[in-house]
């Protein structure tokens, strides 16, 4: 086991990973991590192998995770380790945000008891991607806009523009389809909705009003009730969609036909308009 760092810093984000749970598909997207996140992996000695692609994606971002091995096997042991371990880094570290990269929804109550009680944010993840999302967002998120230079500005100013003759359009107003339920936008990330009134246009709600799509609101929506483990199941499906098609798709992989039907319309409420 390696020994894992004594130095209680202030980082932005902590990643445990349950690699006996998720393996190496779980490690894609850790290339993302920044220099600031700090990265535990509980591993034991039947989940031990890593695959030559996660290994080149670590080394060109030049991030080692640190690793805990599980040395004792039983019934959910790593799982206990795992909590046992966020809680003691919860006392003695300063992160911003806690992750725990897993596909076990068995550890959404130690998750809701360190809300309630420490005042953590503390979120499961299926993989490293679905916590820290695509290249391609990173760099519109991080990317800073970019002025015109002085002198060029200056130029553009002075040169004409010649006017090009336009035809009299008018805008034609699209008349929403009657019945029409509230809509949700899933990305990436599907961590927020948007909410807009049957037959009316789009509204974006203000970005403290947005409501998380977890666990809780899965369960909430499916009738009749289903056991955490479909839940948790139908959560993934929606968080790894970019579209209606593709979460319909990904339901009928999972479940059979009636059921991933009646799960699809149980959960329209959690769709937006997406660019289909």
């Amino acid at each position: 086991m390696n020994a894992v760092s004594p130095a209680f810093i202030n980082i932005m984000r902590l990643f445990l990973i349950d690699y006996e749970n998720v393996n190496s598909a779980g490690l894609h997207g850790i290339g993302q991590a920044s220099a600031e996140d700090r990265i535990i992996l509980f591993y034991s000695h039947a989940a031990n192998t890593l695959s030559f692609e996660i290994m080149d994606e670590m080394m060109d971002a030049e991030i080692l995770p640190e690793r805990v091995c599980l040395e004792k096997t039983g019934k959910n042991a790593l799982d206990f380790q795992l909590v046992t371990f966020l809680g003691y880094l919860i006392a003695k570290e300063k992160a911003d945000e806690y992750y725990i990269i897993s596909r076990d929804s068995g550890y959404q109550s130690a998750i809701t008891f360190c809300q309630a009680y420490f005042g953590v944010k503390v979120h499961l993840r299926p993989s490293m991607k679905a916590a820290l999302g695509s290249k391609k967002q990173l760099r519109q998120q991080e990317a800073p806009k970019q002025e015109l230079p002085k002198a060029v500005k200056k130029t553009a100013k002075l040169q004409p523009v010649a006017k090009k003759k336009v035809k009299d359009v008018r805008p034609v107003q699209e008349t929403p389809k009657k019945g029409k339920r509230a809509a949700v936008s899933l990305r990436k990330k599907a961590t927020v909705i948007q909410v807009q009134p049957a037959g009316g246009a789009a509204v974006v709600l203000p970005k403290e009003e947005r409501i998380p799509v977890d666990l809780e609101m899965v369960l909430s929506l499916l009738h009749p009730s289903v056991n955490v483990d479909t839940a948790t199941e139908i959560l993934h499906c929606l968080q790894d969609s970019h579209s209606k098609t593709e979460f319909h798709n990904a339901l009928q992989q999972h479940f059979d036909n009636d059921n991933a039907k009646l799960y699809y319309h149980s959960m329209k409420p959690c769709f937006v308009t997406f660019a289909e």
